[in-house]
């Protein structure tokens, strides 16, 4: 059966060069096109789509925003990131990402098509946009240096936390009364989440020392010491 790929990026020529040079794979897979997340909602929202392709740094809806969006309302289709960071950096937060693949800029055609295929297939496999951690969002945000505000909640919990990030550094972290270092561990040991994203950050005052690396560092071991009480 074909599969229908939603390809997002706010360049136009990017998007039309794309459909026309996938267009020899059109006995597998068809393509559509959005200019931003706000069309690609549309989008997901007429057809059905088997997978989505997506830049992240796109007028009126970005791509972080339709990562929630599809997290929230499709969590099937599994999304391959447009990417300009460097294939270590992108390969570090796959491992976390699961269903969220990547491929850097520039690429060839074929590689995307071979990635497509790939993604699909794990796809049919049972491979899902579940579980999706803080940490991982964490990572992406401070890759993508956004400046923003992260709000979060745990699914098994109920707990609520929110992450400041100032060009990709996180500023604050507060869960409760709880801020700062204490609070960004506990948040990025959250697993299963919600959350929205505010274009915007309010601290002007940077109360977190540590890189992301080492906090999620640290949130891994305090997740499983409290497995080890809990056993």
């Amino acid at each position: 059966m074909k599969r229908t790929i939603l390809i997002v990026d706010d360049e136009l020529e990017v998007l039309q060069s794309l459909k026309e040079g996938l267009e020899k794979y059109d006995e597998t897979f068809s393509i559509l096109l959005a200019e931003d997340g706000e069309v690609a909602v549309d989008k997901l929202n007429e057809n059905a789509i088997s997978l989505v392709i997506t830049d992240l740094r796109m007028p009126r809806m970005d791509g972080f925003s339709l990562l929630i969006h599809i997290m929230t309302h499709f969590p099937d289709i599994p999304v391959i990131i447009i990417t300009g960071y460097s294939r270590p950096v992108m390969e570090r937060m796959a491992k976390k990402i699961g269903a969220i693949g990547y491929i850097e800029k520039p690429f060839m055609l074929d590689d995307l098509a071979q990635k497509i295929t790939d993604t699909l297939g794990k796809k049919t496999e049972g491979g899902a946009f579940h579980g999706v951690s803080s940490a991982m969002f964490a990572q992406l945000i401070e890759t993508e240096q956004k400046t923003c505000t992260i709000r979060l909640e745990n699914k098994s919990s109920g707990k609520q936390g929110v992450l400041f990030f100032q060009k990709g550094e996180l500023f604050d972290a507060r869960i409760n009364n709880t801020q700062g270092e204490a609070a960004a561990r506990e948040i990025l040991s959250w697993n299963d989440i919600t959350l929205s994203v505010q274009d915007e950050c309010l601290p002007k005052e940077k109360k977190i020392r540590a890189g992301i690396a080492l906090l999620i560092d640290q949130a891994m071991l305090l997740k499983a010491g409290q497995k080890k009480e809990k056993g």
